[in-house]
């Protein structure tokens, strides 16, 4: 039989899987912005609908609170900025920003904010219609996705080669017989 406390010990949490929150987080984030941002004089419900769907997805992610509260209201005010047009498109390197700050990737994982810089300058310089935000906001979310992927790449490179080095520094000490154990820290 389950005791009270076990079933009531944090009230507030979310009780779901890992995995689960992140699909339905990118999902609602995906969501909103599309719907902030493909949104018109004849959509104004979806300016309302799209931020909140937005902040939602950011909140239900998984990750430390103050992280998620942290990016919250730079990648909503990043997603309302995408109403702008094709000139505003680099917008989506805030949102590549709020997402390596979530997932906890390291410093020199934010290099791959220069990918959705460099395709919104692009972007900007060879679509230039009204008519082209759909084809703008299509190639931009490419990018932003392929950073978020290149950014995934470089933390398991980098923790593969931390691990390395570790193992390397463990082996030679026991085949030196030194009984102390020193690693370089690495950040």
């Amino acid at each position: 039989m389950t005791e009270l406390n076990e079933t009531f010990e944090h009230p507030g949490r979310w009780r779901g899987r890992s995995q689960t929150r992140l699909f339905l987080g990118v999902a609602l984030i995906s969501l909103g912005v599309a719907a902030t941002s493909l949104s018109s004089t004849y959509s104004l419900p979806f300016l309302i609908i799209g931020p909140v769907t937005h902040a939602a997805g950011w909140l239900l992610l998984p990750g430390a609170l103050w992280r998620r509260m942290l990016v919250l209201l730079p990648c909503v005010l990043a997603g309302l900025v995408l109403l702008g047009g094709v000139d505003f498109v680099g917008a989506f390197a805030v949102l590549l920003g709020g997402w390596l700050v979530v997932r906890r990737r390291p410093a020199l994982s934010f290099l791959v904010l220069l990918l959705p810089i460099a395709t919104s300058l692009v972007v900007k310089v060879s679509l230039d219609e009204y008519s082209d935000n759909l084809i703008a906001l299509g190639v931009e979310t490419l990018a932003t996705v392929a950073g978020a992927w290149l950014a995934a790449w470089l933390h398991a490179r980098l923790r593969l080669n931390r691990h390395a080095r570790v193992s390397f520094v463990r082996t030679h000490a026991e085949q030196t017989g030194t009984d102390q154990i020193t690693t370089e820290k690495t950040g």
